[in-house]
Order: C-alpha cells, then sequence, then structure tokens
C-alpha cells in the first residue's frame, strides 16, 4: 500500500464518522460519535503533519500546498475545540459539525487532487511506501503518549 491510498482510507473513514453523527438517532449517539470523530481527526492530523507533510516541505514543488493544509488542519482543530465546548442541547452544535464536515470535505478535495498529484511527481515508490509505515508508527506512539480526545 501506498501513502495515498492510506490516506484515502482515513479520509473515508472519517467521512463515515460525519454519516454516523448526522444520522444518530439520539444525541447521546451523536456525542459518542463526535468523540471517534474527533480522536480521528486530532490523529489523522498530527501523524500525517509529522510524516507526510514534513517529507513534502523539503521540496519546493510542494511546500506551499503543504503550508496551506496546515493552516486547514489548524481550522479542523478550531472547529473541534469549539464543537467540544459548545452545549449538546445547543442547536448550534449540529450547525458547528456541519461547518467542520464542509471544512473537512474542502481539505480533503484539494489533498486528494492538487496534493497528491504534485506528491507524486516528487517522491518516489519507496518513499510512498514507507511513508505508510512512519504514518502507522506515529499514531501508534501518539496512542500510547496522548489522550486524544
Amino acid at each position: 500500500m501506498n501513502i495515498y491510498t492510506y490516506l484515502k482510507k482515513d479520509h473515508q473513514k472519517v467521512a463515515a464518522l460525519f454519516d454516523e453523527i448526522i444520522n444518530a438517532n439520539s444525541q447521546t449517539k451523536r456525542e459518542s460519535f463526535f468523540r471517534d470523530l474527533k480522536k480521528e481527526l486530532l490523529l489523522h492530523a498530527e501523524s500525517e503533519h509529522a510524516t507526510f507533510y514534513k517529507a513534502l516541505k523539503s521540496y519546493p514543488e510542494t511546500k506551499e500546498i503543504v503550508q496551506h493544509a496546515d493552516k486547514e488542519h489548524a481550522e479542523v482543530k478550531e472547529y473541534l475545540d469549539r464543537i467540544s465546548d459548545c452545549s449538546r442541547e445547543n442547536a448550534e452544535w449540529l450547525v458547528l459539525v456541519g461547518e467542520l464536515k464542509h471544512s473537512v470535505e474542502h481539505h480533503v478535495e484539494e489533498e486528494e487532487s492538487e496534493m497528491f498529484k504534485k506528491a507524486r511527481s516528487v517522491l518516489d515508490e519507496e518513499t510512498e511506501k514507507r511513508l505508510v509505515n512512519d504514518m502507522e508508527g506515529y499514531k501508534e506512539k501518539l496512542l500510547a503518549t496522548k489522550k486524544l480526545e
């Protein structure tokens, strides 16, 4: 498996969690799915930044798009904080989740089209495969040392 397939699997997992939140028939279930979503998004963003983005920052062709993606990750983290601080009974909670979903979908679209295309032009196959192991290892380290909820 290469890094692109791996990242797409992560993206699909997050998309499924958004669907679970939206389709949940109780606020308790929504909250549970949101906790899972938050954990997945933080795990993904931090490990992606430390591995895939780090590798791409060393190339002039991809440096700018990585800086843009890092800004989008910061926006996602801001949404996660706002949602976490918002009362679940407040109608704004679900509105914020919808805004987060839109932000994540925008990021994923840019990443899977523009960034992946540019990354393929600078990374060799061996690096594309190694980054999967690097990202997996980084996630394991995060899970062992950090609370991502």
